[in-house]
């Protein structure tokens, strides 16, 4: 029986790809934190449930344009995190490509998520990807 923080997360991306902005309220933490690795004029920080959405939907927008591939490797939880990690590959136009591993800490409390952060394999290509993510409209 999976941990019912794993169902939390599963919830989210549900909500997320339909778009339902009622639901997210109910699994987003209003002052929810979101934290990714960037050089320092694009902080990797988006703070509150608007700047987070706006943050997965830049990130999905390019996402989504990559002919993108994302493979669970690992996936964990206890009573307050859960743990993935994903390879992540994606293949744009030039040089924009990358096979990347990554790791996502996610973090619950009273079953809605507060907090998440991305740690990557390679600060390069996080720096990179961040910062083009971040400058993404």
């Amino acid at each position: 029986m999976p941990h019912p923080n794993l169902n939390i997360i599963s919830r989210f991306f549900d909500a997320y790809s339909r778009r339902n902005m009622d639901e997210l309220r109910q699994i987003l933490a209003e002052d929810i934190k979101w934290v990714s690795f960037g050089d320092p004029s694009h902080n990797g920080v988006s703070n509150g449930f608007d700047e987070v959405i706006a943050f997965f939907d830049r990130m999905g927008a390019i996402m989504s344009q990559s002919n993108s591939r994302v493979e669970k490797l690992i996936e964990n939880a206890d009573d307050n995190y859960v743990i993935e990690c994903l390879r992540v590959q994606a293949h744009g136009e030039g040089e924009n490509n990358l096979d990347h591993l990554v790791c996502v800490l996610w973090k619950i409390e009273d079953s809605r998520i507060v907090e998440g952060r991305h740690f990557f394999s390679d600060s390069t290509t996080a720096d990179t990807l961040i910062g083009y993510i971040s400058a993404f409209q």
